[in-house]
């Protein structure tokens, strides 16, 4: 091979490379240039590969009959790129065939020679650019040869350090930092392609939205690092159950959203929920302290909604929040109807704040009889809306638009002060007869809570006796955040307030709560006072509940009672009290003394 020095450094060709912002033009130009300024058939970008190994990203020039090696794998400790990785400086290979770093496929394709040259940014050796000769090189490189194989060297180094970090911008701009999910960003990037594929292929796409119920509780109790693990597992699960082409995004705290493409039918959808829902329903938490986790979804389908992209977002999550305040831990499919009322719910969340002051609302009443006689022995005060416009509303017909935390505590505070003044009446007027409020699952969690009731009592009328005023707590709220509810009911029970645990049945390990929770009162859910005279399970269901109560020394109060028979099963079961239409419906307070009290019991305050 002679050995010519007489080149110099092509000043217009690193012109072209400074000038042309393109990475992928960019990378071609240099391997070009610099094969054609070496004299050399081939150039190639090799880059590094974790944990250990190296492939050709590209390679200019390799014959045709050996295109498949374009994208080679190998070793980082075989063949020449491999030695400059190591050696962290150029290695030249002069009769490649023979040389120690030779590898058989590049052999076979006629390769003669190589030069491998580092490419380092940031003292890390990012990549390896390969001059390759097919024939047998006419000159060596000189010392100007190796100065411009350095100058392209750093080019190229630069560029990919720019690359990486465009795309790594890019990867924040498009996804959650904490789980890796899709962000919002992302999400209707994607959405916008599947509503177009979906109606090319005339397929159906779902977008799904969930998110965890009672998150806020898994980080008040567990702390806000284990909540953001929680975060992380469900992305993790989730992934795993959906396909390569669907979407999973985090759009913002505990909130997520799915992107099912290509689906033939609604059964594929539904299953996909199902399998999700269950994947879901786990224990979190520390071995001291576990909490339950379920999700609670809503989807809709495209083209079938035909709304845009954002209202296809909402409209899942109309459907999600519909299945929460459904209790959580389902699934539900947007309809239109759903769409109305949540249009309904927002004019009565904007209307609500005006609602107390105006006193619009109202509570009436619905007895508690000893079910043997009828006797009147204590009242549910419920809350009414006397709306201006839509007439008198009963609590499921506006709960859900005062759902907010704030609005919640707001309206316990005027009930505990309305059944107060109610008590102050009813005493004066020679009735002693207990009346029982309902607490929200948010004053539940609010620790503020007891100050706010004994700031009441401390306001109402000295005559009153806290002990005619109960409280009831609903028991799938309270087993969600058991420890805020025990310290509630001790600190009601401190006051001389009683306490009853309302739904009873409906919770997780109910007759657990008979030992674990310092209550007064049971209150059996109606849905198994409804299926008393027909279900035998209800029954025994309902038996167990009395027997239990009595063995705690607590009483219990079957709600729902409709019919004499089941009055006549409740009381051949040794259930005490009850309530329900055989007895009254929610009366005005005016209604509800119309004939005053059958028998007063000065002192005795049941149930």
């Amino acid at each position: 091979m002679d050995q010519d020095n007489t080149g110099s450094i092509d000043i217009e060709f690193l012109h072209r490379l400074v000038r042309e912002l393109d990475i992928g033009r960019f990378f071609h130009i240099a391997a070009e240039g610099l094969a054609t300024y070496l004299g050399a058939d081939g150039a190639a970008l090799i880059v590094r590969e974790e944990p250990d190994r190296l492939r050709y990203r590209f390679f200019h020039g390799l014959p045709s009959t050996d295109k498949s090696l374009a994208a080679y794998s190998f070793r980082d400790c075989t063949g020449v790129a491999g030695a400059a990785l190591h050696a962290r400086k150029p290695i030249l290979v002069t009769d490649y065939a023979t040389s120690p770093y030779a590898i058989p496929e590049y052999v076979r394709s006629g390769l003669k020679a190589s030069l491998c040259s580092p490419v380092m940014a940031d003292g890390r050796v990012l990549a390896i650019l390969a001059i390759s000769w097919f024939h047998d090189p006419r000159r060596l490189p000189s010392p100007t040869d190796y100065r411009m194989i350095a100058i392209v060297s750093d080019f190229v180094g630069a560029a990919l350090h720019r690359f990486h970090t465009e795309q790594r911008l890019l990867d924040l701009a498009m996804h959650d930092p904490l789980t890796g999910a899709a962000n919002r960003n992302l999400f209707f990037d994607r959405l916008n392609h599947a509503m177009i594929m979906a109606v090319r292929r005339e397929r159906l796409m779902a977008v799904i939205t969930f998110d965890i119920d009672n998150f806020k509780m898994i980080n008040d109790k567990l702390g806000h690092t284990m909540g953001d693990a929680l975060l992380v597992d469900v992305k993790l699960r989730i992934q795993d159950l959906i396909r390569r082409g669907d979407t999973l995004a985090r759009l913002g705290g505990d909130e997520f959203a799915l992107i099912l493409e290509d689906v033939n039918r609604y059964e594929e959808i539904e299953t996909t929920i199902e399998r999700i829902r269950q994947a879901l329903r786990i224990r979190w938490g520390a071995d001291v302290i576990q909490i339950a986790v379920s999700i609670s979804l809503g989807y809709t389908v495209y083209p079938v909604d035909e709304a845009g992209d954002q209202a296809l977002l909402h409209n899942a999550d109309i459907a999600m929040y519909q299945a929460k305040r459904a209790g959580g831990n389902r699934g539900l499919l947007f309809t239109h109807s759903m769409a109305v009322a949540s249009a309904h719910k927002g004019d009565l969340i904007l209307e609500f704040g005006k609602a107390l002051e105006q006193g619009e609302m109202l509570l009436h009443y619905q007895p508690i009889v000893a079910i043997a006689t009828g006797e009147i022995v204590s009242a549910e005060a419920l809350i009414r809306w006397r709306h201006p416009i839509h007439g008198l509303l009963s609590p499921p017909q506006f709960m859900g638009a005062i759902e907010h935390a704030y609005n919640s505590l707001k309206l316990d505070a005027w009930v505990i002060g309305e059944a107060l003044a109610a008590l102050a009446r009813w005493q004066a007027k020679g009735v002693f007869r207990k009346v029982h409020i309902n607490l929200s699952a948010s004053s539940v969690e609010n620790h503020r809570f007891s100050e706010t009731l004994r700031r009441a009592l401390a306001a109402s009328p000295a005559t009153i006796d806290p002990r005619y005023l109960g409280i009831e707590l609903v028991e799938w709220s309270t087993i969600q955040d058991i420890d805020s509810a025990r310290a509630l009911i001790m600190d009601c029970r401190a006051l001389g307030v009683s306490v009853a645990l309302d739904d009873f049945g409906t919770g997780y390990a109910s007759l657990q709560h008979l030992r674990s929770l310092p209550i007064d009162s049971i209150k059996i859910d109606r849905s198994f006072i409804a299926g008393l005279t027909e279900e035998p399970a209800d029954r025994i269901l309902v038996q167990s509940m009395v027997s239990a109560a009595r063995a705690f020394g607590i009483e219990a109060v079957a709600e729902g009672i409709e019919t004499e028979e089941q009055n006549a099963l409740l009381i051949a079961m040794g259930c005490v009290y009850g309530q329900g239409y055989l007895f009254a419906p929610p009366l005005t307070e005016e209604m509800l003394w119309a004939d005053g009290p059958s028998s007063p019991r000065p002192g005795d305050p049941s149930t």
